[in-house]
Formats: structure tokens, sequence, C-alpha cells
């Protein structure tokens, strides 16, 4: 074995046992939610009881995800939310949920609706929920073109971040938070600095010690467990300040 094939071996054993390692050490995740659809919004929740949470972008409209963002007890700071979506029946029934709510706008976008997002600057939302697509890939990609363009403070929020693809899609963003207590699991992801960093893993904790108590799509529950549980600043509003959280 000459030296180049002797540095390829000794490459190739060092990744069998890294592998072997990560998956002896890989948090293991909790039995899947029987409302599986809505595990993200403990989450959203808690970040929008405790960052200054104006304008959302959504990709994939929801009977969870839209109609949390439009909760005054989730989302108070809420002025806009704009949807893009694929399939129209389910625009129709989701406005009918929002019951035409005038910070609503869903956009039909046939698929790949990540082709969007040329025409979108995501820096000039607070955050974006990637929650699109039945085909991974699909969302995955959307997930790609996300990391690679400048989005700022913006928080990017993936729903089934336990999905390993989306995770290598994820990686050209500079930060991250997991959430695991419920399955299909969340992530937030980042580029820029920000000062409530800290906020978003007080939320995964929150999060953790209510999960065998509190149903998933339990709002009003939630917003009130992060009301009381979480040290809010002093600016008289309870919430952190655009300049300091986003």
């Amino acid at each position: 074995m000459n030296q180049c094939d002797s540095q390829r071996f000794l490459l190739s054993e060092f990744r069998r046992v890294v592998g072997v390692f990560g998956r002896l050490f890989r948090r293991r995740l909790p039995p899947r939610s029987l409302i599986d659809y809505a595990t993200h919004v403990p989450i959203l929740v808690g970040v929008g009881c405790s960052l200054r949470i104006a304008k959302v972008l959504e990709f994939g409209a929801g009977f969870y995800s839209t109609l949390t963002f439009l909760n005054r007890s989730a989302f108070p700071d809420i002025t806009s939310v704009c949807s893009i979506e694929s399939d129209l029946d389910w625009i129709s029934r989701v406005y009918a949920a929002a019951k035409n709510d005038p910070r609503l706008r869903i956009r039909h976008v046939p698929e790949p609706i990540e082709s969007v997002l040329a025409e979108l600057d995501p820096a000039e939302y607070d955050l974006v929920l990637v929650d699109s697509s039945t085909e991974a890939p699909r969302r995955a990609a959307l997930i790609r073109q996300l990391a690679r363009r400048p989005t700022g403070t913006c928080l990017v929020v993936v729903h089934d971040f336990e999905i390993d693809l989306y995770k290598q899609a994820a990686k050209g963003f500079l930060k991250f938070v997991d959430y695991s207590a419920f399955n299909p699991c969340t992530g937030i992801l980042w580029h820029a600095k920000r000062d409530g960093e800290k906020r978003l893993k007080d939320i995964r904790g929150i999060i953790s010690h209510h999960a065998k108590t509190l149903a998933p799509d339990d709002i009003e529950s939630w917003a009130t467990v992060f009301h009381k549980e979480l040290s809010f600043s002093h600016d008289g509003s309870g919430r952190l300040s655009k300049a300091s959280g986003g």
C-alpha cells in the first residue's frame, strides 16, 4: 500500500468511526406525534411571544401554522402574513379558516414553489417558515436556496427538521437551534449574529419541560406558559425590541 492509498484508507476509517459514534450518540427522538402536522406550533408560539415578529413569509399554508401566526395571543405584533401555496383548493380552505383576516395574503405558485424566491427578498421579513411540498427534494431545494441568500437576522423555521436531507440543505446557514421535544422536529436557522440567540435556546428548554403535558396544537396554553416563564426585557412591552431580538 503506497502513501496515497494509506491516506485514503485512514480517511475512510475515520469517517466510518465518526459515523458509528454519531449514530450511537445521536439524540433519540420521541415517538411521532399523533398531531404530526402541528409539532412546530409550540416553537412558533415561543418565538412570537418573545421576539417582535411583524412580517412573516410562509412556504406552505396550513390550518396550524397560518392560523397560529394570525393568533394575537401567540403573535401580537403581526402586521402581514404572506403565504406561498401550490394547491388552489387548499388556499380557499385556509382563507375560510382564517375568516378572511386582512393581514393574510396567500399567493398561488405552482411547484416548484421555490422558483418564486427570485422575486422575493427574505431579509424583508422577520420570520420565514418552510413547510411546503410533499416531496422532500423540493423542500430541500428551497432550504438550500434560502441558505445562499443574505437573509440577515431573519429567522428561517423548518418543519420536519429530523430529515437528514433538510439538515444537509441547511448547512449554508451560520447558526441554528433544533427542537426535538416533539416529533416531527423543527429547526430555526439564521445568518447574522443576533442578541436574541439565548432566547431561542430558552424556548427549547420550556418546550421540553411541558411537552408531556401540553398538546402541540394548544396555542393558548403554550402562549400562557411562555408569557409566564420567559424572562422578558423591561422595555414596557414584555418582549424584546426590534434592535435586540429580531
